[in-house]
């Protein structure tokens, strides 16, 4: 292989139905990562669950930002919602906003530290290996919230940070008032 030619390996594509897939969600002020494996494929009962799972594990009143996947709406999804003294509020990013999704910094390191020019050859390794990555997040929460930062987080400390200069107080989250 001459440099700065890509590398070719040998690769096999999963079967149709077998795939590893995930749920995430990342608080970029703790550096905590949240994740919930699939069985099969995302759609309104799995984000319920995922949503389930979150709010299981934090008391405190949660606020989800996230994107407009067609796994993020329907029956399911708005049953769970309105489940009373939820204190959940999902606020949905415009279309196609990786730049404002903290959740997509994690993704990009996956590919960076486990699937770049790797092929895992099943879902069974690649949830092993994508398992052991998340796993290791436990210990890496100051790394985590200097990948996570975006621009709707650059933008929402100037808002706020006019707010304080200016003298009004902060009613809002600043994040909230940019999406």
């Amino acid at each position: 292989m001459q440099k700065g030619e890509p590398a070719l390996v040998d690769s096999t594509s999963p079967r149709w139905g077998e795939k590893a897939s995930y749920y995430s969600a990342v608080c970029v002020e703790t550096g905590e990562v949240d994740v919930m494996e699939l069985v099969g494929n995302s759609c309104a009962e799995t984000s319920a669950a995922f949503l389930r799972q979150l709010r299981a594990r934090h008391a405190e009143p949660l606020v989800v930002l996230w994107d407009n996947g067609p796994a993020h709406s329907g029956e399911a999804l708005r049953a769970y919602l309105r489940t009373p003294d939820l204190r959940l509020r999902l606020v949905r990013l415009p279309a196609y906003s990786p730049d404002f999704n903290a959740d997509e910094a994690i993704w990009d390191w996956v590919r960076d530290e486990v699937t770049a020019k790797t092929c895992l050859g099943s879902a069974a390794a690649v949830r092993a290996h994508v398992g052991a990555f998340f796993h290791r997040l436990n210990t890496r929460a100051a790394e985590v919230t200097r990948r996570c930062r975006t621009v709707l987080h650059a933008r929402a400390e100037a808002l706020a940070a006019d707010c304080v200069l200016a003298g009004q107080p902060r009613h809002a989250d600043p994040a909230l008032a940019l999406v």
